[in-house]
């Protein structure tokens, strides 16, 4: 089993994804106590967009390491991309309780609070996505977003003055967007 899922990591390293997925649903039928075969599955089904049955692999994958937090996000991810808000956010937040630094939880559960309106807590976690990776432009602009949305000049102008410093471009686009002076 071990070479066979090797095998099929090498496949996904050459872009042989469809046959990789024959593999690595192989080696999940063979050893169904195999968390990573099943989180190679969930990826590559969440890939071609069959993202119920990547949904349910990444559960697989779950029920054999509840401390995954990769796979929680995952979940989440693929809610959020569903529009499933609601279902999200608890998913980012298990994700978060097992691993505090998966900068990528604090920002899809921001946008998440923030597609439901829930804009000081999406603030929030936006700022702590930031804080995590300073130097990533997308949390900031989100931030600048939802300071617009809140009327908060100041916090908008902060946001655009310290992404101006690193990222021009999406500093340009805070600027136009939201009305910065």
């Amino acid at each position: 089993m071990a070479l066979l899922f090797r095998y099929g990591q090498l496949l996904m390293l050459f872009k042989r994804h469809s046959r990789a997925l024959e593999v690595f649903r192989s080696v999940a039928r063979e050893n169904p106590r195999h968390p990573q075969a099943w989180t190679c599955v969930a990826f590559l089904l969440a890939e071609r967009e069959e993202f119920a049955a990547a949904i349910e692999a990444f559960e697989r994958a779950i029920a054999l390491q509840p401390a995954d937090a990769p796979s929680h996000f995952n979940v989440a991810f693929i809610l959020q991309r569903l529009g499933r808000h609601e279902e999200a956010i608890p998913r980012f937040e298990r994700a978060l309780e097992i691993d505090a630094k998966v900068n990528r939880a604090w920002y899809g559960l921001g946008v998440s609070l923030a597609r439901l309106g829930r804009l000081e807590e999406a603030a929030a976690k936006f700022q702590e996505a930031a804080k995590l990776q300073p130097m990533n432009p997308y949390a900031g602009y989100q931030l600048a977003d939802v300071w617009h949305r809140l009327g908060r000049r100041d916090k908008l102008r902060a946001e655009y003055e310290r992404i101006k410093g690193f990222d021009p471009k999406v500093a340009e686009r805070i600027r136009i967007e939201f009305g910065v002076r």
